[in-house]
């Protein structure tokens, strides 16, 4: 009833999805647009188009790339939502990766940025009272 005593499924590891050379070309040619754009831009909204630039380069597997995409959103502008939940998915593949390949200076790097990110949310939770 309860599931006592049973063997617990072993947790399935995400799929990575595989996207087709005309989707990666598309891809690439919005990542060139929004950076294009974004130079043009001198508005409040800029941060949503780094976030949208993260985006693209999360489905073209470039976790640095994206990582400084949404790190630079968050510079422009300080929230939560896909930007900062992306950012800490993103650090924790990259702190596991670092783990699996014994390299404990990118270990600590990436729980370091993890904090940092930590304290952002309780800066902006506290700003919003």
């Amino acid at each position: 009833m309860f599931g006592f005593g049973k063997k617990k499924k072993p947790l399935k590891k995400e799929a990575t999805q595989q996207i087709t050379r005309k989707e990666e070309h598309e891809l690439e040619v919005h990542v060139d647009d929004l950076k294009n754009k974004i130079k043009k831009t001198e508005d409040g909204k800029k941060y949503l188009l780094y976030e949208e630039l993260g985006n693209a380069y999360i489905k073209l597997n470039q976790k640095d790339a994206a990582i400084a995409a949404f790190e630079a959103s968050l510079e422009n502008n300080e929230h939560f939502g896909t930007t900062y939940n992306s950012l800490l998915n993103l650090y924790e593949i990259k702190r596991k990766e670092a783990a699996k390949n014994g390299k404990d200076v990118e270990i600590q790097k990436w729980v370091t940025k993890t904090e940092e990110l930590l304290k952002m949310s309780k800066h902006i939770m506290r700003s919003k009272f």
